[in-house]
């Protein structure tokens, strides 16, 4: 349903399927890694991300230890499909929808600890206002202007909640904590760059 008919653009409400889900304590037992959470995390990965910003507000609300099992029951769901699966150059990680959704998951709770935590937004628009600059550059000067105006990419989701990941003074939960190593492991560094 969210991804061939809009049911969140219709009815946002529908969001409250997600938040009640979350509540489950029991997300990270075995019976619910295998079909349930997997599921689960591919229908969260297609909410637009206005739904998904709406979910990292609110959990950011939640407190240390809520927002804390949250990362935790995802962490478990991609060291679980990791551990279970054996990957290798035809067989990519990232290829793998279901750890593909539980990071996309996890990027939501990890925008939530950044909101919750100590953040510091008073300097992006200085930022913004030092870059710009009236002098033309070398490349503009040579026409090639468009080939090097593109920069770094912006996640969606940082753009629509207008932070940061570098704007965080200190998160709820600490960085580190996001790092899962089983993931680190497997992940074929010259095939995932490209």
């Amino acid at each position: 349903d969210l991804e061939y008919l809009d049911v969140y653009e219709t009815n946002p409400d529908y969001l409250n399927i997600f938040l009640i889900v979350m509540e489950n304590t029991n997300l990270h037992s075995p019976e619910y890694l295998e079909v349930a959470l997997p599921q689960f995390c591919k229908a969260m990965s297609k909410l637009p991300v206005t739904a998904l910003a709406r979910l990292a507000k609110l959990w950011s609300t939640y407190g240390l230890s809520h927002i804390r099992r949250m990362m935790e029951t995802f962490q478990q769901l991609i060291t679980f499909t990791v551990v279970s699966n054996e990957y290798d150059g035809e067989n990519l990680v990232n290829d793998d929808e279901t750890v593909v959704a539980a990071t996309q998951c996890l990027k939501v709770v990890f925008y939530a600890s950044i909101l919750a935590g100590e953040v510091d937004v008073e300097h992006n628009e200085e930022d913004d206002e030092d870059c710009e600059s009236d002098e033309l550059t070398l490349h503009e000067l040579l026409g090639e202007e468009r080939l090097y105006k593109k920069g770094p990419r912006v996640d969606p989701l940082e753009k629509e909640l207008a932070i940061r990941p570098i704007d965080s003074i200190k998160p709820l939960i600490p960085n580190e904590d996001f790092i899962n190593e089983s993931l680190n492991e497997v992940i074929e560094m010259d095939k995932d760059f490209t």
